[in-house]
């Protein structure tokens, strides 16, 4: 028993020592790895900082009407689906290639002696080139699609260039709305002053706080249209709704140079129906409309459907042979008629279509034109003379109302005139770019030389 004790103390103590030695090991291993750990959680920190600079550089940087055409074209989401469509017409081309497959049938046919006709293969043959137009209208119907995506593309660069001027224009309209309400409260100070030392009535004071509470309206609609005009501008550049941007100024968007002298406008012009997408895709729809006509043509000549196999003449003869079939379709009723008729319909209409559009090109080009004019003239007219005086005129009734020189009447009335000349500015340069865009359009071309030096 003593034996036995002396033992068990000795495997005890054995015990406890390897298990101290492991608890060191392992401390040891942990206290090794820490600065590998550390060094690798830095790393990520480091990492996500730079991403976030990166982030924080990107709301920074003004977002140019170029650079934004660029980001719609990359991430809108009608663009994404546009391209999507491709692949299915080019689709389209692969089952044109098709040819008839052959064929084979095996019969059982209850019969002593066995079966006269127990199998055949055969195969269809398609006589002239209906293939060769079957493909030439699949792949007449791809470059059609491409043209229409191309033709979505422009329809989005037009829709960016109006949605990016009415942005930054709202921009300033919202700190135009809000410098209003600065320079009511600072009219109300100063009538409160004025009433205080008896130079005012109780009336002149109410009506200058009636003003800011009316400018403070005004504050809180544009900070409302502003907002939603932002969401509406991130859905088409496809960003999140509350994507943060800087935008240039409305300034940025004034003509830099006449559209007199804008040298290439004369030959973008007089080639507007070579560079208008509608004319193209029109001329896709004759190339469709023609391989759909010989198309058609062809396809009034049967097939031929040929067929062989084993075959046994009778039921006591064991003897086989091979025999062999020829056959066609009889065009007696359908000869493809209808479609070879509404083929030449339809390219009467193409015919038709054309005259329409040309026209509607050249009048819409000629009317974009005289508008841009227009718009010029208007902002240039802001720019030379009336803008600079208002503000001085502003600045120096709001002077002479403080000193007492003048009525709250004369503040307000060139308050008001101040504010709608400077809002008739800010539509001008809008109508200005709405007229740019049109005009793009029409002529099929960008004409960034109008407002870039």
């Amino acid at each position: 028993m003593v034996f036995n004790k002396q033992n068990n103390l000795k495997m005890r103590s054995i015990v406890q020592l390897v298990a101290i030695v492991f608890y060191l090991f392992l401390i040891s291993q942990i206290s090794k790895a820490e600065p590998e750990n550390i060094q690798g959680v830095n790393e990520e920190i480091k990492l996500s900082d730079r991403k976030e600079e990166d982030s924080q550089n990107n709301q920074n940087e003004v977002l140019t009407l170029k650079k934004a055409i660029d980001l719609a074209m990359e991430n809108n989401h009608h663009v994404k689906s546009a391209i999507a469509t491709l692949p299915v017409a080019e689709a389209n081309v692969i089952i044109a290639k098709y040819r008839p497959n052959p064929y084979v049938f095996s019969y059982r046919e209850n019969a002593h002696g066995g079966a006269f006709h127990p199998a055949d293969a055969g195969k269809e043959f398609e006589v002239g080139r209906k293939r060769y137009w079957r493909v030439k209208l699949a792949k007449e119907q791809v470059s059609k699609r491409e043209l229409e995506i191309a033709k979505i593309l422009w329809e989005v660069h037009t829709q960016v260039h109006s949605t990016y001027a009415s942005l930054s224009v709202g921009l300033d309209l919202y700190k135009l709305a809000k410098a209003r309400t600065e320079f009511y409260e600072s009219l109300v100070d100063i009538s409160g002053k004025r009433f205080q030392a008896g130079d005012i009535s109780r009336l002149e004071l109410d009506r200058a706080k009636m003003q800011l509470l009316s400018a403070e309206n005004d504050l809180s609609e544009f900070t409302g249209r502003l907002k939603k005009a932002k969401v509406d501008f991130n859905h088409i550049l496809g960003r999140e709704s509350d994507a943060e941007m800087i935008l240039e100024e409305p300034e940025k968007l004034k003509p830099k140079i006449k559209i007199q002298k804008y040298k290439p406008l004369e030959n973008i012009v007089s080639e507007a129906l070579s560079k208008r997408l509608e004319m193209a895709i029109l001329e896709k729809d004759f190339g469709i409309t023609r391989a759909q006509l010989k198309k058609a043509e062809w396809e009034r000549l049967p097939n031929l459907k040929f067929e062989t196999g084993p075959v046994k003449p009778n039921v006591s003869d064991n003897k086989w042979g091979i025999y062999t079939g020829l056959g066609a379709e009889v065009p007696l009723f359908n000869r493809k008629q209808g479609e070879i008729k509404q083929a030449k319909a339809q390219v009467e209409y193409l015919e038709k279509e054309r005259e329409r559009i040309e026209h509607d090109i050249n009048i819409e080009v000629a009317n974009s034109l005289q508008d841009l004019q227009v718009r010029e003239e208007q902002v240039q007219r802001f720019q030379d003379k009336l803008l600079s005086q208002s503000e001085n005129i502003l600045e120096m009734i709001k002077t002479g109302y403080q000193k007492g020189k003048l009525s709250l009447t004369d503040v307000l009335n060139a308050e008001q005139q101040n504010r709608d000349l400077r809002q008739n500015y800010l539509s001008s340069l809008l109508n200005y770019q709405f007229g740019l865009a049109s005009l793009e359009y029409a002529v099929g071309v960008p004409l960034y030389g109008l407002t870039e030096q």
